[in-house]
Parts: C-alpha cells; structure tokens; sequence
C-alpha cells in the first residue's frame, strides 16, 4: 500500500514537471516531457517488468507531446491564446465542444496501454474532469492543480493495471 501511495504521489509530482520545465537545468536539452517520460517508464518497470515500463514511458510521451494549451482552458477566453493544428483537428472532430476535444486528446495514451486492461479508457474522461474540477477550485491558477491530479491518475495506472 504504501509503495502504491508513494507512486501515485511521485507520478503526480513528475507530471507538474512535466507542465513545467523552469526546474531544468540548463545542459539538459529539450523538454521536461523527455526525462519525465523516461522516469515514468521506470517507474513502470518496477510494477510490471520492462516491456510494461517501456509501454508506459512510451504512452507519456506520445501523450504529452502534442499541444493542448488551448484545450486545457474548457472554453474559458484567454486573449492571444488559440489552438493549435493538432487542437483545431480535435475541435472539429468533437462539433467544436472544447470537453470533448480535450477528452480525445488525453485519449493518445489509451491504445499503448490498452494491452494491460480495459482501465485505460476512464483515464481521458478522468483527466478531463480533472481539468474542469481545477478551474473550479482555483480559476486563477488551475493548471497546476489540474497537472497534479492527472499526474496521481498516471500512477494509478500503472499501480492498478501491474
């Protein structure tokens, strides 16, 4: 139990990272997304093996790598702030309802990790109320709330699908 309380924790806390890169020093290149997603495969690995590691680490980062910016604001007007490429195909996929796009795009981790169990497709819808509960809680600054609580949902994962 505890192990489980301490992955879940850890994975929320690397997720923030992951939001957030002002913590990388500078001889580290590129995005935070890279060794976040590295750490979370380890994490993995230590649940489930090597092979169910590399699926999770490999899930982040196909995850995390496309922009939601836009998404992540549920409709809520930012001056300046529009989608971008990947985020207008997601809109129009969605008939232009923003918690629908946000939630397909949370889905590009499922079918990595869909091999380990049907849990996986609760994550977007999840995530997604993650986002709206963060903006509720804290409108001024909901991201980061929103960024630790989809983090501990990463650990979930991999503590429930091990």
């Amino acid at each position: 139990m505890t192990t489980a309380i301490l992955t879940i924790a850890a994975c929320a806390v690397l997720n923030r990272a992951r939001g957030d890169d002002r913590w990388m020093p500078d001889w580290m290149p590129g995005r935070a997304l890279i060794p976040v997603s590295i750490a979370i495969g380890l994490i993995g690995a230590c649940f489930g093996g090597l092979w169910y590691g590399a699926a999770f680490g490999a899930a982040f980062l196909v995850w995390g790598a496309p922009a939601w910016g836009y998404l992540q604001l549920l409709g809520r007007p930012v001056p300046g702030k529009g989608p971008s490429r990947v985020e207008a195909a997601l809109l129009r996929v969605a008939g232009g309802r923003v918690h629908a796009a946000l939630m397909l795009r949370h889905s590009f981790a499922v079918p990595l990790l869909l091999p380990f169990g049907i849990l996986p497709v609760a994550f977007p819808v999840a995530a997604v109320a993650a986002y709206e509960a963060a903006w509720r809680i804290r409108p001024a600054n909901p991201i980061w709330i929103a960024e630790l609580i989809v983090g501990a949902l990463w650990g979930v994962l991999i503590v429930c699908l091990a």
